[in-house]
């Protein structure tokens, strides 16, 4: 039997996570997308030995009644996933970290792919910073969402 691949165990262990139809069908969507794009295939498959942590903040445009901040979470949990993570984490208002194995700027390459292809995840401005370990702060959520 082949082997399968961390993309493909990633997407099943996370279809069971999203019961809604809507979540389930931008899921599908986000595959889908991901798996037609080579340049994007390539930036997946990339690791290194050891995983870093990258913080990501984004605006959304002026009177944007499409963007929603939930659906780029849930982009988010899925790239997370793909590189192994166990879920984004929100430490603070407009800040999300995840798991990356390749380089900010392929993360920043996938995001922008994914808002041409999704009008709810076009966002106005993205910052993207490794994420410190450990980290220092106050009333910090720890937590870990959706999943």
């Amino acid at each position: 039997m082949p082997r399968k691949s961390r993309f493909d165990i990633a997407f099943e262990e996370l279809w069971g996570e999203f019961k809604a139809n809507t979540k389930r069908q931008f899921f599908s969507d986000i595959q889908g997308q991901l798996e037609e794009d080579e340049a994007i295939r390539d930036i997946l498959r990339k690791s290194r030995a050891e995983p870093q942590y990258l913080a990501v903040s984004f605006d959304r445009k002026p009177n944007d009644e499409q963007f929603s901040y939930h659906y780029f979470d849930l982009a988010l949990v899925i790239l997370d996933a793909i590189f192994g993570g166990s879920g984004i984490t929100k430490p603070v208002n407009q800040l999300r970290v995840l798991r990356w194995e390749a380089t900010r700027s392929d993360l920043l390459k996938v995001l922008n792919y994914l808002a041409a292809q999704n009008r709810e995840l076009r966002f106005r401005r993205v910052l993207i910073v490794p994420f410190p370990s450990p980290i220092i702060g106050r009333r910090l959520d720890r937590s870990t969402h959706m999943r």
